[in-house]
């Protein structure tokens, strides 16, 4: 018997049959597509939401807009090391560690930004850079010696009795000068020639630096450190000040201030204020005033820095003693001891100062000396280095974390860069604008290591910063790195326990042969932790009394997390009933249908049929109603997939993209269509044998 035949003999059947196996492949599609589009979601969700724990520098944030301020709360020691002890212990929460290492980075024609003055300094150009242990603080000035005071001498006893030997000395003149001539300068500082400067000159070791007293009127060659402009910073302090006084709308560039020719006495003023000091006392009448010759408000000068600058000069050459802090395991106290000494001078050739004599130019100086060439070019590499950040996981550092900082040109590091160290970097967009750089560009750089034994070398907690570069170490690796990406600080010049600088280069950890440093908290390194798992860890925290120094960046997983559990226990609900629904009615169509067909299989086998082809004469037409009431249930089940979607965010209110996409509506009609097409089989069997019984 042909089944096409036996359909067209039964149309009104075939026509429900049809329609009650699209309803079934319709309630399946909508039920189980909307649980699907759960369970991507929340896959979605969990992949691109990382939470990590931070340990902030014993600082808690107590506002988030505006300037950023911090309320210490303590040590941090122990909760950086319980963490540590409990990411090695294999916490199964913890899901990994987000490092990174520092190194200095040089390019010939990279231009950090290291504007020192806060003028004229608009939103899209706001840097300033003046950390004192910033490599750009560096400069070599010929100084001519207006006044020498006397040689002071004090041991490491004299700075803290905990110290017992008295092997290391400190040798500090108070000296007053004037600079003629400048030979090398780090950054955008203003020309100090002509500027008086009021310094210490400071040698440290262990012998006596008889021998190396200054005198007025000498000229000496100077490799200055920890540079400052105080005639700058006086007149930064009197324009905020006149900005105030007078209201304006504008900032008011220092630099336009003609203070010089409109000084006042004190006692010679005009608002009739008194001003005393901190103690009380009444201002001296001879103190000098600035009176502005446009709005006439008078703004007092303090600290007579106007025209001068400031630094530090220290020879270290001499060999001196190295401490370490020991507890004594009886009665706890601790104590320096002695543990050995360091020939600095015979380890790094590092200039300090050096007197000139008469006739010899300081050009001439550093072209005869090695040591002050070095000085010279460990200047010029440093003016054009910036921090190098080798990272494991970019993403998981604090400030990416938080939302602070984001990748808004190009793109972050893939896997596969991590893991072969690929030559790849990210810079931030205002140091690209600076330097005419875009994604795609090249940019070298040759990596040198920071050396923690230099003493004006300082790691700390936030914004990292490389070192002064050391020409007798040389470069440790060149690399052209390829830039794949620019970042966006929401603030660049922030000082935070989680905060870089807009000069900060990063690139793969693996990328990096040079020898790098690393820091302890903050920015340094974070804790990859499971979602949803910040209530665990800080708990945990509590219970050993170190709760509220660590801070969570979950990038708002927080905040849907509950509407996608809801979502997520609707979902489920909805497809159990779609499942029970389905089963209802695949049940009814084959007992409508394929179970009818008893009479038929009886009659096949008493004229002779074979028991194969009874079963295909019973299971072809239930099958072709079903697969076409599966075409039907697909072509309902597109657009009312949408539907079905929304109308379970609207029931849960969450706010999620729930998308079930046309091939997946596909696939779950097709699956549907499968089980259908396998039930109906069986119970074709189970019909043909009932039949095949009757007849004998």
């Amino acid at each position: 018997m042909n089944p096409m035949h036996q359909l067209t003999r039964r149309p009104v059947k075939a026509a429900f049959g049809a329609l009650l196996l699209a309803l079934a492949g319709v309630i399946l599609a909508l039920s189980g597509g909307q649980f699907w589009a759960a369970v991507q979601t929340r896959a979605g969700v969990e992949e691109t939401y990382t939470t990590v724990a931070v340990v902030t520098g014993g600082k808690r944030q107590l506002v988030s807009s505006g300037d950023i301020v911090y309320e210490d709360i303590g040590p941090t020691y122990e909760a950086n090391e319980f963490l540590k002890e409990a990411a090695q212990k294999g916490w199964s929460i913890i899901r990994g560690q987000a490092t990174m290492g520092l190194a200095g980075g040089y390019s010939p024609k990279l231009t950090p930004l290291t504007t020192f003055y806060r003028t004229d300094l608009g939103e899209s150009d706001t840097r300033i850079d003046s950390e004192e242990h910033a490599p750009y603080n560096f400069a070599i000035l010929e100084i001519e010696i207006t006044e020498a005071g006397e040689e002071s001498i004090y041991s490491q006893e004299n700075l803290d009795d905990v110290y017992s030997e008295k092997n290391n000395y400190f040798f500090s003149w108070e000296i007053t000068g004037k600079v003629v001539g400048v030979q090398a300068m780090s950054g955008d500082w203003d020309d100090p020639t002509g500027r008086n400067t009021h310094f210490y000159l400071q040698i440290d070791g262990s012998s006596d630096a008889e021998g190396k007293a200054l005198q007025a009127g000498q000229r000496i060659l100077v490799f200055a450190h920890h540079y400052r402009d105080l005639d700058f910073e006086e007149r930064c302090r009197i324009a905020r000040d006149l900005e105030w006084a007078t209201g304006s709308p504008r900032e008011i560039d220092p630099r336009s201030l003609d203070i010089e020719n409109n000084l006042i006495r004190y006692a010679d003023r005009t608002n009739g204020s008194n001003i005393t000091d901190g103690e009380g006392n009444p201002w001296p009448d001879d103190a000098p005033m600035y009176r502005d010759p446009d709005s006439g408000k008078e703004i007092l000068i303090v600290g007579g820095r106007l025209g001068e600058i400031s630094f530090n000069v220290t020879d270290r050459s001499q060999p001196w003693a190295l401490h370490e802090f020991v507890i004594d395991e009886e009665t706890g106290e601790g104590r320096f001891e002695t543990t050995g000494f360091f020939d600095y001078g015979a380890e790094y050739d590092q200039a300090s100062f050096t007197v000139l004599p008469e006739g010899v130019t300081a050009e001439e100086m550093i072209t005869s000396s090695p040591t002050w060439q070095k000085a010279m070019e460990s200047i010029r590499v440093s003016s054009h280095s910036v921090p190098v950040l080798a990272v494991n996981h970019l993403e998981a550092l604090a400030d990416f974390a938080a939302g602070t900082t984001m990748v808004t040109q190009g793109r972050s590091f893939s896997q596969k860069e991590y893991s072969s160290g690929a030559p790849v970097c990210l810079i931030s967009e205002s140091l690209a604008r600076e330097n005419g750089l875009n994604v795609g560009d090249p940019l070298p750089l040759s990596l040198y290591e920071f050396d923690r034994d230099l003493w004006y070398n300082f790691v700390g907690e936030y914004n990292p910063r490389p070192t002064c570069y050391l020409p007798d170490q040389g470069f440790q690796q060149e690399t052209e790195y390829t830039i794949i990406g620019l970042y966006r600080q929401s603030n660049e010049w922030v000082t935070t326990p989680t905060s870089f600088t807009p000069n900060s280069v990063f690139v793969p950890e693996k990328s990096v042969n040079c020898p790098t440093v690393y820091g302890n908290l903050g920015v340094w390194s974070s804790l990859i932790l499971q979602n949803g798992a910040i209530d665990q860890v800080e708990a945990r925290l509590e219970a050993e009394n170190l709760g509220g120094r660590v801070t969570y960046y979950d990038q708002g997983y927080s905040d849907i997390v509950e509407s996608l559990d809801g979502y997520n226990r609707v979902s489920r609900t909805v497809l159990l009933v779609g499942l029970a629904l389905w089963a209802v009615v695949l049940a009814a169509y084959c007992v409508l249908l394929p179970m009818q067909e008893s009479k038929t299989a009886l009659r096949m086998w008493t004229l002779g049929a074979k028991k194969r082809d009874i079963v295909k004469q019973v299971w072809t037409p239930s099958a072709l109603m079903a697969a076409a009431g599966t075409v039907i249930a697909l072509a309902v089940s597109i657009p009312g997939m949408s539907w079905a979607t929304d109308k379970i965010q609207a029931l849960t209110g969450s706010d999620l993209t729930l998308k079930v996409s046309t091939g997946q509506t596909v696939a779950l009609c097709a699956g549907a269509l499968a089980i259908a097409l396998a039930v109906i089989a069986l119970v074709s069997v189970s019909t043909a044998q009932r039949g095949i019984r009757k007849a004998e």
